[in-house]
């Protein structure tokens, strides 16, 4: 089986990995039983229940040691000030942080493989809190080990398909900041809003996002996914033709190079490439170059690291995704 790309845009959307994103797993420990709900907690108040798609987790304390091991958890905990003492590397950027993460993490925090679970270097930063929504398969799969360690939150329902707002909401509750996270989600939709009541022509509008990896063209196309919301606060809508296709991993879908034709279905389109040669390469493919979409402008690239916010958008993040992808958007709203 080929090795997972190491980013987690790439480990998405290619198939080629052979993995499941949804087929994350975990059993229960000492501390933790298999429940469904939300999750529960005071205003600040200690000790806090946070019920995710693994278990439910009991945090006795003021969380004051946190490892944070997915995008979002990074993003997210940043925005909300937890006190973060390790995260998962993101080596496609110098620094090591994920795009997003506001302020930037130290460059002694972000030395956690972001691929495969170091146990012993996890269990050395003495955490009392592990976020992990949006962490990579392979720490769903340790969620047992990690869980002797400190309580884990994980994914509320599926990885990669929760939205921002319910991923937010998890960790200010597991962080004792419920209110906190209640106003950075306010502040997100009050953003999204605003920028929908300002350009009232994307209502109603049809979008497209993918990346091209390895040859092969993907595109996100999961109905009840974060994309999809994130475009959906906007007015617009994924495609009928996209969205009749197949969900496979990580709610993508491999478009065969013969069907590229469904992309100008889509008023404007959004797909991450890996540099200028990646770049050349899908808009060189035949059925790509006649598109109405490259005619006209609207089929935008973006760097590795924007569609890894476009992937899993969250409060934490909505003001950079607007500031990237708007003029594109008022483009086709004018």
């Amino acid at each position: 089986m080929p090795r997972l790309p190491r980013t987690l845009v790439a480990a998405a959307l290619a198939a080629v990995t052979g993995l499941a994103l949804s087929g994350c797993g975990g059993g229960g420990s000492p501390t933790v039983s298999k429940q469904s709900g939300q999750p529960t907690a005071g205003s600040g108040a200690f000790p806090v229940t946070v019920t995710h798609a693994q278990g439910t987790v009991t945090v006795p304390s003021k969380p004051e040691r946190v490892v944070v091991l997915g995008f979002a958890d990074a993003q997210i905990a940043a925005a909300l000030d937890a006190p973060v003492v390790g995260a998962a590397r993101n080596t496609s950027s110098p620094d090591g942080n994920w795009p997003g993460v506001k302020p930037a993490f130290a460059s002694d925090i972000v030395t956690l493989d972001s691929l495969n679970p170091n146990l012993e270097k996890i269990a050395a930063l003495d955490p009392d809190l592990i976020l992990m929504t949006t962490a990579q398969p392979a720490f769903g799969n340790a969620y047992d080990k990690l869980s002797e360690f400190a309580p884990v939150i994980s994914y509320k329902e599926k990885l990669l398909h929760d939205s921002g707002d319910e991923l937010t909401t998890l960790i200010g509750a597991a962080l004792g900041k419920k209110e906190k996270a209640a106003e950075l989600i306010a502040s997100s939709r009050a953003a999204l809003a605003g920028f929908a009541k300002e350009h009232p022509g994307l209502k109603g509008k049809e979008y497209a996002f993918g990346q091209q990896y390895d040859g092969t063209v993907y595109a996100v196309v999961a109905p009840g996914g974060p994309t999809v919301a994130f475009f959906g606060a906007l007015g617009m809508r994924l495609p009928k033709e996209l969205a009749a296709l197949p969900v496979t991993l990580g709610g993508s879908t491999a478009i065969a190079p013969e069907r590229l034709d469904l992309l100008d279905s889509a008023d404007v389109a959004f797909f991450g490439v890996y540099g200028a040669k990646e770049r050349g390469a899908f808009v060189k493919r035949p059925l790509v170059s006649g598109l109405d979409l490259t005619k006209s402008g609207n089929l935008n690239f973006l760097e590795i690291n924007e569609a890894a916010m476009l992937l899993g958008p969250n409060p934490a993040v909505t003001g950079e995704l607007l500031a990237r992808l708007g003029p594109a958007l008022k483009k086709i709203a004018s």
